[in-house]
């Protein structure tokens, strides 16, 4: 069993680190009670299997004043007991032996165990080796005419490789990728019209001195199309993806039907238009009998009318059809792609006394998608909603915020995570979600005094969907949204260099909001490092009704900044950032 090695702290090092698992502690606070003798490591965790990284930051507390040392080497500890080191790796099983003494002379000691793995490895040139666990694709595939299905595996490098599909086709061309040759072989092939099989094997063959044949995991399925496959999403909301491993791209709502034109493991790829696809995972899907006829419906009469602080665009339809929206600022217009829609608009009825909306206007963008266009009055978008009642999609636009001051303003504050949800954890077994709460109630209380009307979306240790977070928002009327975080570091990452506080958003209407808000950080807490502004691609940004922005106070892993967390005036600190970030987007109309 291998020792890893501990660096002193000037040695540079980069982090690739899995996610820290939470520790729920019943009472967080205060922070940092006395503890007896003893150490502990919260990160990696006992029997942990890491990816093949070449160190990891391990991190945890002992008692304040004590010595540490890992695998012999002194440790830095933090003047509270915490602790954060960078930790060279080799592949394989690895031992930390940590070992504390405290300033009464106690002594306490602890092992850890986990285990690295070792990466890509060229297969031997001799005897000739084809790895079966390498072969792709390992999950089954339901492919039609036109798809391209790709077959990889690793083995001695400098081979001649094919692959084979049961009843279908034989001896493909396989070509060894990299330079010099490292035994990576890879080819594809095109479904043919025609072409039919029904879980069918695939099979590679690499030829070098000797000859080695294997078969595939996964299987393969030619549906020729000819018969559509239609799918009804059962989920209250699930994503589309770009890529069965891809971003989000879309999201589909209960009972919507989309076209199945591809399976990959457990995604479907459904089809939105005939430029259009995106993959959602089969749990989501009920597949429906052969020969249900896919969504499809006539755009017909539009109307605008106003009500309250929003003016409604009503387009009716015979089913509710996926939609695609796009916003832009500078012209502002809303783009709304409505697929499986055809148009048939003759009318659009304005309303006479309506403030908000300039002009709707339409086009068919590809035979089977309709876009609907809005181009309003004012110049700043202060939200919007799309949304279907009953078959009508409904698209609200709000009316800007006219004051230059926060007084009545609705202002949503979102303590993030909640419940068993506990978020990051710090060396000091404290927990994210309880830091967040502490100080989203700050920025409450300020907002209040600065004259707003601020509600928490969680005020106690609760459990709270990322998609409910913004629905209360909505109910609530709020105007602005701001989640409250503390980070963490994941792969790639090395706490150590790159730290401190973040701002994040999605939406073209968030964007000045975030910028705004990221300047009260450097304004307020000015010797916390700048971890950035971010556009990201969260649950909680994507919101359109109002500007929303998620913000990382610091990162609670690192004993300093665990400290800080926790400090009320501190914690008064950040919330001053965020209230002052308010204050400017508010006055720059």
């Amino acid at each position: 069993m291998a020792r890893a090695e501990v660096p002193t702290a000037s040695t540079p090092t980069l982090v690739a680190v899995s996610t820290p698992v939470p520790v729920q502690v019943s009472t967080p606070t205060p922070i940092y009670a006395s503890t007896p003798a003893w150490v502990t490591v919260i990160h990696p965790m006992e029997g942990a299997k890491l990816p093949a990284i070449k160190e990891v930051f391990v991190y945890g507390a002992v008692m304040a004043g004590s010595t540490l040392t890992i695998n012999g080497s002194t440790v830095p500890v933090h003047a509270k007991g915490g602790y954060l080191v960078m930790v060279p790796l080799v592949p394989g099983n690895i031992l930390l032996s940590v070992d504390a003494k405290a300033p009464g002379g106690q002594t306490a000691h602890l092992d850890r165990h986990f285990s690295v793995d070792p990466g890509f490895i060229i297969s031997p040139s001799t005897p000739t080796v084809l790895v079966k666990e390498s072969i792709s694709p390992s999950e089954d595939h339901l492919l039609t005419t036109g798809d391209t299905l790709k077959v990889s595996f690793q083995g001695s490098p400098q081979g001649t490789a094919e692959f084979d599909i049961e009843g279908v086709a034989r001896h493909i061309p396989m070509i060894e990728l990299g330079n010099p040759p490292r035994g990576i072989y890879e080819g594809m092939y095109v479904i043919g019209p025609g072409e039919i099989a029904n879980h069918v094997d695939i099979s590679v063959t690499l030829k070098k001195r000797e000859v080695r044949k294997e078969k595939a995991k996964g299987h393969l399925t030619i549906d020729p199309g000819n018969v559509p496959r239609i799918g009804l999403i059962t989920d209250d909301i699930v994503a589309a993806r770009t890529s069965p491993e891809g971003g989000y791209d879309l999201f589909l709502y209960k009972g919507m039907k989309v076209r199945l034109t591809a399976k990959v493991g457990s995604q479907w790829r459904v089809r939105f238009s005939a430029a259009q696809s995106g993959w959602v995972k089969d749990s989501a899907i009920q597949e429906l009998p052969r020969g249900t006829l896919p969504a499809q419906s006539l755009v017909t009469n539009i109307t605008v009318t106003h009500q309250g602080e929003s003016s409604l665009i009503k387009i009716p339809l015979g089913e509710i059809l996926p939609y695609r929206t796009e916003q832009t600022m500078d012209p502002a217009t809303i783009a709304v792609t409505i697929f499986g829609a055809a148009d048939k608009t003759d009318l659009i009825h304005y309303d006479p006394i309506d403030p908000l909306i300039g002009h709707v206007r339409w086009r068919q963008v590809s035979a089977d998608a309709c876009q609907i266009i809005i181009e309003p009055k004012f110049k700043k978008w202060w939200g919007y909603d799309v949304r279907y009642e009953g078959s009508a999609l409904v698209i609200e636009v709000r009316k800007p915020w006219m004051s230059d001051t926060l007084r009545d303003m609705v202002i949503a504050v979102d303590p993030g995570h909640g419940g068993s949800d506990t978020g990051a954890v710090g060396p000091h077994s404290t927990v994210e979600k309880e830091a967040n709460l502490q100080i989203a109630r700050i920025v409450k209380d300020d907002l209040e005094k600065a004259g707003a009307k601020p509600f928490l979306t969680r005020n106690s240790d609760m459990d709270l969907s990322l998609y409910e977070r913004p629905r209360i928002a909505w109910r609530n009327k709020a105007r602005l949204f701001v989640s409250v975080h503390c980070n963490a570091s994941g792969l790639g990452e090395n706490p150590l260099w790159n730290n401190g506080n973040s701002v994040y958003f999605y939406q073209p209407q968030s964007k000045a909001f975030a910028e705004a808000v990221h300047a009260g950080y450097r304004k307020h807490v000015p010797l916390l490092p700048d971890h950035g502004l971010y556009y990201a691609d969260f649950a909680v940004c994507r919101m359109t009704q109002m500007p929303a922005v998620l913000t990382e106070q610091a990162f609670i892993i690192l004993p300093d900044q665990e400290d800080m967390l926790f400090d009320p005036k501190f914690q008064k600190n950040l919330a001053n950032s965020i209230v002052s970030g308010i204050k400017t987007f508010i006055a720059n109309p």
